[in-house]
Formats: C-alpha cells, structure tokens, sequence
C-alpha cells in the first residue's frame, strides 16, 4: 500500500477552517494543492501531518498561528498620508494594494480605514494570529 512520506509529491483537497468550525478558505475541487513533501511549499506543520496517509484517507491537521501565518503584528499597520498614493487609485477598506520597498520587492497591504487626509493600511496576512485547522484528503501520490 502506497504511504505519503518525506519526498512524495502529493496532491491533497482541503478546507481551511477557525478552531471553531468557521471556514475560511476551501480549495476549488478542480484545483487541488499539489506539493513535494519536505519541499517546504506548504507549512511545516501540513507537510507532517500528511505523512503517512494514504490516497482517499481524509485527516484533521491543527496548525497554530505561530507554525502558520504567524503572529498578529501592530507594527504592521500604518496609517499613511493620502498623498503616498496616486490620485487616480479607488481606495476602500477591504481592497489590496501593493507597494515596492527599495530592494523591489512588492508588499501586499490591506486598506483598512480612508478619511480625506489618511489611508490606514495592514500588512499582516488575513489570517495572522489565527489557529487553524486543515480538513485535508489525500488525492494522490506519485
């Protein structure tokens, strides 16, 4: 019988869900999550609870704030000048944006509060500082 371990290249299905059962992402079923076990794609702590299962074996991995997305950080959130952004930019809470750091990287931050002078902006992850629980099934194992 064929076990996923260090170095399979799997392909799971899965459902991301809170501690208390609200979902809050799930994988579309004609895209499934393939990864090499060991590779470091996907979490530490995804990467070992898929080893030893089998194809159609289905399992609840935890995976805590500080193995997944990390720690809230306030640092992160910054309230900046409206005029840093173009003018030709919709600004609304909710809507990504995108900024370059000097060594041309591009950081995502979330637009969190607009007032006619000030843009507040997060560059946490939406699910940093959450615990998280991955309903997963084993698709395949090549």
């Amino acid at each position: 019988m064929n076990v996923a371990g260090i170095g399979s290249l799997v392909k799971i299905s899965y459902i991301i869900s809170l501690e208390d059962g609200i979902k809050v992402e799930q994988d579309k079923t004609s895209k499934p999550l393939s990864f090499k076990i060991g590779s470091g794609k996907v979490f530490q702590k995804l990467e070992e609870g898929v080893v030893g299962m089998q194809v159609n074996e289905k399992r609840r991995i935890p995976v805590s704030a500080a193995d997944g997305y990390g720690k809230y950080k306030k640092e992160l959130v910054l309230r900046l000048e409206r005029k840093v952004f173009p003018e030709d930019i919709k600004l609304i809470p909710g809507r990504t944006v995108q900024y370059q750091n000097r060594d041309g990287e591009r950081v995502n931050f979330i637009v969190n509060e607009v007032t006619e002078k000030t843009v507040t902006v997060d560059g946490n992850h939406p699910l940093a500082g959450l615990d998280l629980v991955y309903e997963v099934e084993l698709l395949e194992i090549q």
